[in-house]
């Protein structure tokens, strides 16, 4: 056999195997569909590939979407610098590979879905959790479009990302409440802020409807970076999330820090009382309805205040926990604190019966109520003073809201015993004055 005929078998070869060479690496063929690229997808991630080939792997589907290589470009910035994002966090990949639906409008809902979720994930003050998470509730399933967690607070929020023109949203207006019912009822369940984030304009009534249930509504939102018109930036969207969730995380910061300190002052004045009650009622000699009822009201605030405890620092530790803990901790917080309030008026009601019964004096009764109160007060007051203080001044106010919290209380009670006595005094040198001008008048004494 002569070098030419060696020549040609090398070129027929090399023909034969070119395309095959190049469908392997791509990893699938040129008219492949949603379902052969998904079961290519999940024979390649069990090679373990590496963060930079799943991210190659993620612009060549989008190459082979209708997007094609200029859509990669143009609207995905080549998933690079600004525009990238992690194919290692859940849900993102799914989010790619749908952009091979049959169904034009699901992949484009899930295009606006990445371009949303890609905001978050470059943002420094957000941390993009997970996409398009399936949940199960006794209400009912649904899905969250994307998880986020607010870097400065800790807190984890969700937000769904909808594409309805103002028709679409009355035409569907009874299902969009149904679903707004469900995240309502999952941010009470979970404490965690929900958004509803629109590329158009809002109706009204949906607006008003999720407002009243909690849930901030933004529309107009574009996924691009700069405004024009009526229509906001992905990034001045973000910035109204990121002050929503610092006001979210002071409000609970507020609460909690109240409560501690209360329920510790609570705590530390009931209790010595309430055991020095029980040793009364457990002597049968010294047993008597009236020992009970301070039993009773002693131990009710002492209670109390132990939940008040329990309720202000799981508030107050939840942004340090994991999503799940922090979900429970707010849960905590929540049912510890309707739980703190049902026995402060147990121990409200037994406090009244002993004033009914004579066991106190009008003076004492009323006397513990304004310090209870004051010091209730304080507390609030000193804690939203020391958190406005702290993120104003320090920007880490953890030790200043805490003073702040105690001065407040310290000064409510003193505060509260300092009017009540002065109340008090003023009230019996009034009496002490109209008794000696009776008795003067008389005895004719002037």
């Amino acid at each position: 056999m002569n070098p030419l005929h060696y020549l040609q078998i090398g070129l027929i070869v090399l023909a034969g195997t070119g395309p095959a060479f190049a469908e392997d690496a791509r990893g699938f063929p040129a008219d492949a569909g949603y379902q052969d690229v998904k079961t290519w997808h999940e024979q390649f991630l069990r090679g373990e590939p590496t963060k930079a080939q799943r991210l190659e792997a993620m612009r060549t589907i989008i190459r082979e979407s209708q997007l094609g290589e200029s859509g990669l470009q143009r609207i995905f910035r080549n998933f690079s610098t600004g525009n990238s994002i992690d194919p290692r966090i859940s849900g993102v990949e799914r989010s790619v590979l749908l952009q091979l639906s049959e169904s034009t409008s699901q992949a484009k809902g899930y295009r606006r879905e990445l371009l949303y979720a890609s905001a978050f994930h470059n943002d420094p003050r957000f941390s993009l959790e997970e996409m398009n998470r399936f949940i199960v509730r006794p209400w009912g399933s649904t899905d969250a479009d994307i998880v986020t967690r607010h870097r400065p607070t800790g807190l984890y929020g969700r937000v769904e990302v909808k594409d309805y023109s103002t028709w679409s949203q009355a035409t569907n207006l009874g299902d969009l409440k149904v679903q707004i019912d469900k995240m309502a009822r999952e941010g009470r369940r979970t404490g965690q802020p929900q958004f509803w984030i629109n590329r158009r304009e809002v109706l009204p009534d949906i607006r008003r409807y999720a407002n009243k249930k909690g849930i901030v509504v933004l529309g107009n939102v574009s996924t691009g970076r700069s405004s024009r018109g009526n229509i906001i930036s992905s990034k001045e969207a973000l910035d109204m999330l990121d002050q929503e969730f610092t006001r979210i995380n002071r409000a609970w910061a507020i609460s909690g820090g109240a409560q501690l300190i209360y329920g510790a002052w609570m705590l530390l004045n009931a209790a010595p009382s309430g055991w020095e009650d029980l040793q009364t009622v457990w002597d049968p000699a010294t047993r008597t309805t009236q020992a009970w009822l301070r039993v009773g009201e002693h131990g009710s605030y002492a209670l109390s205040g132990g939940g008040m405890i329990i309720s202000g620092g799981a508030l107050l530790a939840s942004r340090f926990a994991t999503e799940r803990l922090q979900a429970d901790l707010y849960s905590l917080g929540h049912w510890g604190g309707v739980a703190s309030l049902l026995l402060f008026g147990a121990g409200e009601g037994l406090s009244i019966a002993r004033y009914a019964n004579g066991d106190v004096t009008s003076r004492e009764f009323w006397t513990t109520q304004w310090i209870l109160g004051s010091t209730g007060i304080g507390s609030a007051a000193g804690s939203w003073i020391g958190e406005t203080a702290g993120i104003l001044v320090l920007k880490n106010p953890i030790w200043l809201a805490l003073l702040g919290r105690t001065a407040g209380a310290w000064l409510g009670q003193e505060i509260g015993r300092r009017t009540a006595n002065t109340y008090y005094e003023r009230q019996f040198a009034e009496l002490d004055q109209k008794f000696g001008e009776a008795v003067y008048k008389h005895y004719g004494v002037t």
